[in-house]
């Protein structure tokens, strides 16, 4: 049976401005695992920073309950939770040694000196950052005085540790590495981390679940496989990678989980229907990823020229290249269907495939129908 660190439920959170009440987090309710790397992505404004700071103790909900490890947190303070902090601007103590800076929360805790510094050698370890005990925060570079903020929050060895956008602040390069680090780290720690970021990127790297979130609902929680093959709803496919979404009205539901839709010059397709697919919804857009866009001057693979094979499910419809772009590990494609619809699609670049589409050359598009998914318009 699993184990739940964290369980928000039913959580509000409202703020008063300009006289009127707005509520940043709405009805929000989701069980993290003991263990789990989970993440919190979103855009600027949709609440997934507030959320972090009602579980760290830091605001306290309008109505729902947090429970950290099964205990209810009302009433309990920050300093009293069994949660720490990582912010993005590090907040290290500049006048303090590193070894000072980790011991710190130890110290305030009473905790022996010399146990202190002992843990601190211990958690800069785990971060990767032996013998810099004596330096100063400004003699060390971006990366590693954000692991220094890591091992300050490790070392006090918290049920659960909260990131908020602690990468933000370095770059690209540096970021990109140290998302494998942060994600071996919990690994060997093996403490839950609950992680906020408004990159995509960095959530489908790092995270084991995600959720998305938009104007302070959860609009969809699952892993980062499920979140990207499987949105449930427009917002999810659009913001999370570069999605097609193709206009139609939803003729029919099939027992299969799957619909047929008919596209603005006639052409009906098929595609998985979205749980969150109102059972009343007619104008739907049906989403495909470009990745998964064949084109070919001749047909689909199997040479049948028809929307679907017999033995997998496969739609071919005619286009017309508009453009394309070399983008090194693949080319680019954008297409024009019948109706004014429009695809991008992304071909890999391969020895055998070294000669480019060009610019109005009709071709075939082809996907299987169980890469759409037709979503509410």
């Amino acid at each position: 049976m699993a184990t739940f660190d964290v369980e928000l439920i039913d959580i509000v959170k409202e703020f008063e401005s300009g006289g009127a009440r707005v509520r940043a987090v709405d009805r929000v309710s989701v069980a993290i695992e003991d263990g789990e790397f989970f993440a919190l992505l979103g855009p600027s404004g949709c609440g997934k920073t507030t959320t972090l700071r009602l579980i760290a103790g830091f605001e306290q909900p309008t109505s729902g309950q947090v429970l950290i490890r099964g205990r209810a947190m009302e009433g309990i303070p920050a300093y009293h939770r069994p949660v720490n902090t990582v912010f993005q601007d590090y907040a290290l103590f500049p006048h303090l040694s590193v070894e000072q800076n980790v011991m710190f929360g130890l110290e305030m805790e009473g905790v022996d000196k010399k146990a202190a510094r002992k843990r601190a050698g211990e958690a800069l370890e785990k971060v990767r950052l032996p013998g810099v005990g004596e330096r100063k925060p400004h003699q060390l570079s971006g990366g590693q005085q954000q692991r220094v903020a890591l091992a300050r929050a490790l070392v006090k060895q918290p049920a659960v540790l909260l990131l908020d956008e602690p990468l933000g602040a370095l770059d690209l390069k540096l970021r990109k590495s140290m998302q494998y680090e942060l994600k071996a780290l919990q690994r060997d720690v093996g403490i839950t981390f609950i992680y906020v970021t408004h990159d995509q990127e960095e959530a489908i790297t790092m995270a084991d679940r995600i959720a998305v979130m938009s104007e302070g609902v959860m609009l969809q929680v699952g892993t980062p496989k499920e979140i990207y093959e499987r949105p449930q709803t427009h917002f999810v496919a659009d913001f999370i990678g570069e999605t097609n979404f193709i206009p139609g009205a939803l003729l029919g539901r099939d027992a299969d989980g799957y619909g047929r839709v008919k596209l603005a010059d006639g052409t009906v397709i098929r595609a998985r229907l979205s749980h969150a697919l109102g059972n009343a919804a007619s104008a739907v857009s049906v989403a495909i990823r470009p990745e998964r866009i064949g084109i070919t001057p001749l047909g689909p693979p199997d040479g049948s020229g028809g929307r679907h094979t017999p033995l997998d499910d496969v739609t071919v419809l005619d286009a017309v290249v508009t453009g394309s772009q070399y983008i090194g590990t693949d080319t680019r494609y954008t297409l024009a269907l019948g109706g004014e619809a429009e695809l991008v699609a992304r071909l890999q670049n391969t020895a055998e495939r070294n000669a480019a589409l060009q610019s109005g050359q009709r071709v075939k598009v082809y996907w299987k129908d169980s890469s759409a998914t037709a979503l509410d318009h």
